[in-house]
């Protein structure tokens, strides 16, 4: 392999490894922003984080929503972007990683993406579409705000990253012999 091929190759691997670590931080940081936003009397906006943040407008703004239900459930949607983010994250750390010629390189290290990228994905389309009301709200009066969509979209970054690495775009080109003419194995 020459230089330059091997250049490009580094090259490719940590851009595709930047691109699951993006995927991973976009879901990671989801889970602080608001998931659910709902009108207030007063007209003006409340919103929740992925943690149970209440802000706006609201009267009860700067507590958090697990504090006012007592026990009665808990909300933390955040949390699966949180999770699956970091996961995520350490994932394209390990491909941007240094791999001997030779080696089919990052497999496993996709599959999880993969898992990782699926559950992300699907959790914040399925939050996005379907906020829910937090169990303080009447149905039908929240809407989605941005860390469901935000997660959903970091899902899609790790499934890119993943197709990528499964395409064999990261694959390290192995030198072979050159044979010339006839001659004996």
């Amino acid at each position: 392999m020459t230089e330059r091929a091997a250049a490009t190759a580094r090259t490719t691997r940590i851009a595709v490894g930047a691109l699951a670590l993006l995927g991973g931080l976009v879901a990671f940081v989801a889970g602080f922003l608001p998931w659910l936003s709902a009108g207030t009397e007063d007209g003006g906006t409340t919103s929740i984080t992925g943690w149970g943040g209440i802000t706006g407008s609201s009267q009860i703004a700067g507590t958090n929503l697990n504090d006012v239900l007592n026990g009665a459930g808990t909300y933390r949607p955040g949390l699966i972007g949180l999770i699956f983010g970091v996961i995520a994250a350490v994932a394209g750390v390990v491909i941007m990683a240094h791999l001997p010629d030779g080696r089919r390189p990052h497999r496993i290290t996709a599959a999880v993406l993969t898992g990782c990228g699926l559950v992300c994905l699907g959790f914040g389309l399925w939050r996005g579409l379907a906020p829910g009301d937090a169990s303080v709200f009447d149905p039908g009066e929240t809407s989605a705000a941005a860390g469901p969509w935000s997660t959903a979209a970091g899902g899609v970054l790790m499934l890119v990253a993943a197709a990528l690495v499964f395409a064999g775009r990261i694959d390290v080109a192995v030198a072979r012999p050159v044979r010339r003419g006839i001659q004996p194995r």
